[in-house]
């Protein structure tokens, strides 16, 4: 995709949030969708639907590349629903002059070999972004600032893709990470509800 097209800010955040509610949102009159905290919801965000896509990949690359703190030099977060965000920002950042790496965070360490909870190109004192695709309470991103701490990454800020707007999630990050550590998303709940409501017609129900 051209570089100097599609993928510029505005325009990526606005075809990003069609394919995601194309493709990744459902919504529901009754609470139909079971989370992972057990409770019961009536929309539901498969944001690995929309990321894994390669037409998606450029406008994931170019939305999320505009939070990087420019100190950054790693993007991450727990696998895999953050995996191919930061693949796709660090892929989007070097091709347009800008040097930073993609990790991953292990739900548990190797049983074999160096035996590492970090994979990927980070390093004890890489300075790191955190990401994640949806926050509800916020347990998977904190679980990925706790990890790259223990490991000795330095964490400058962290990104989510999608703030579902529910059960403190934010706001259980905010105090993890401390008030000086800039936290963004993307997008948040409003955002892909307006959106399904103006494209109903086209969307799958």
């Amino acid at each position: 995709m051209d570089q100097s097209g599609d993928t510029t800010t505005e325009a990526a955040r606005a075809r990003l949030l069609r394919l995601l509610v194309e493709r990744s949102y459902r919504q529901s009159d009754t609470p139909s969708f079971r989370l992972a905290s057990g409770k019961l919801s009536n929309f539901y965000i498969d944001c690995k639907v929309t990321t894994m896509c390669g037409d998606a990949m450029p406008l994931v690359g170019a939305a999320v590349a505009q939070l990087v703190p420019p100190e950054a030099e790693a993007i991450g977060g727990l696998t895999m629903g953050a995996d191919w965000i930061a693949a796709a920002t660090a892929y989007f950042c070097t091709a347009t002059g800008r040097r930073v790496d993609a990790f991953s965070v292990r739900k548990e360490p190797k049983k074999h070999g160096l035996k590492k909870w970090i994979e990927g190109s980070a390093r004890r004192g890489s300075r790191v972004v955190v990401i994640d695709d949806v926050v509800t309470t916020g347990g998977s991103t904190i679980d990925a600032i706790d990890r790259c701490r223990e490991e000795g990454l330095v964490v400058v800020a962290v990104v989510v893709l999608v703030d579902r707007q529910e059960e403190g999630g934010m706001e259980a990050i905010r105090q993890k990470a401390g008030a000086t550590i800039p936290l963004h998303a993307v997008f948040v709940r409003a955002d892909l509800q307006r959106e399904w409501h103006a494209t109903r017609p086209q969307c799958s129900q």
